[in-house]
């Protein structure tokens, strides 16, 4: 605290004005509304570094291929949108805790196949990105990995590449959202000219967490033009779009209106594929296990869960 000056320091402390005290209630509110993104994602220098590009240095070993591998390997079945028994875990085995989702709220609209997210126009499409095939990666710290978890090869983005034989290019920004630019003034519609520089073949767009202090139909039409213009410059690529990802099975409203909001996009353009957390429950009930201390972002074990969901639910796409 800054001590008074020595000449004022005989003087009476006054009373706190008005004016004050309006100060101090802005603030407040102002981090109520989740005015630094992830609320606990504080910069410091141990930040995750952005990846700018893809070079040797970004490439899986010996030993991350094997543990994708590994996670693949685990996958047997699709995991529905209402997981009512033991799915596989990242801890080995497959006895993990049934994941219930009992909110109607977080139900997938009629239509959407079981076990699968919903497709637009062209059926299968990452079946066509083959080997070798450049991977980019949008997102916020659940994408970059934060903390000391989830980062360079043992982020989930690694992972998912390792296992599809993909070249990662990972562009996420911790804090960032499609509104909120993050601690580097960086929103994801900011690193939409990066991805397109390096002519991906597919695309990963998760966000959306950090958006607490916009409308929803704010975020939303900022979500809708980063997913049209990644189409537009990119039209051969597939894109996955991933509706945003909680820490608990209580997502705000908000979330479950920009899920909605993804969801009609994604469907509008062709060679895209959508997948709901929300509705398949990733870290509800016990799989809460696999968020960190700070009840808010993944574990590394967290990360090899969200890496099989995903990949789980690329199967047969």
């Amino acid at each position: 605290m800054r001590q008074a000056h020595p000449i004022h320091q005989h003087r009476r402390r006054r009373a706190i004005g008005p004016a004050l005290v309006a100060t101090f209630l802005g603030a407040i509110a102002f981090l109520a509304l989740g005015g630094t993104g992830l609320g606990r994602e504080a910069p410091t220098e141990s930040a995750p570094r952005v990846v700018e590009r893809a070079d040797p240095g970004d490439a899986a070993t010996g030993a991350d291929r094997a543990e994708a591998a590994a996670i693949l390997a685990a996958i047997d079945r699709p995991v529905a949108n209402r997981v009512a028994g033991p799915v596989a875990t990242p801890d080995g085995g497959g006895s993990g805790a049934p994941t219930q989702v009992t909110d109607p709220r977080l139900e997938v609209a009629p239509g959407t196949v079981a076990g699968h997210p919903p497709l637009t126009s062209q059926a299968l499409p990452v079946s066509t990105v083959a080997r070798g095939s450049t991977a980019v990666f949008l997102g916020d710290s659940y994408t970059s990995g934060w903390n000391g978890a989830g980062l360079g090869s043992r982020g989930w983005p690694a992972l998912v590449a390792a296992a599809r034989g993909w070249k990662l290019v990972n562009l996420a920004v911790p804090g960032t959202g499609f509104m909120n630019p993050g601690w580097t003034s960086q929103p994801i519609g900011s690193r939409v000219d990066a991805a397109v520089r390096h002519r991906p073949d597919i695309v990963f767009i998760v966000g959306g967490h950090n958006d607490s202090r916009w409308s929803p139909a704010t975020t939303i039409r900022a979500a809708d033009g980063v997913v049209a213009r990644l189409r537009a410059a990119l039209p051969r690529a597939v894109i996955v779009v991933i509706a945003p990802i909680w820490q608990n099975g209580s997502p705000p409203a908000r979330c479950l209106l920009l899920r909605g909001g993804l969801r009609t996009e994604a469907r509008s353009i062709g060679r895209t594929v959508f997948i709901d957390p929300l509705a398949e429950g990733w870290f509800a009930g016990a799989s809460h296990r696999y968020i960190g201390p700070d009840g808010l972002h993944p574990t590394d074990a967290g990360h090899r869960f969200l890496a099989q969901r995903i990949l789980s639910d690329l199967r047969g796409t």
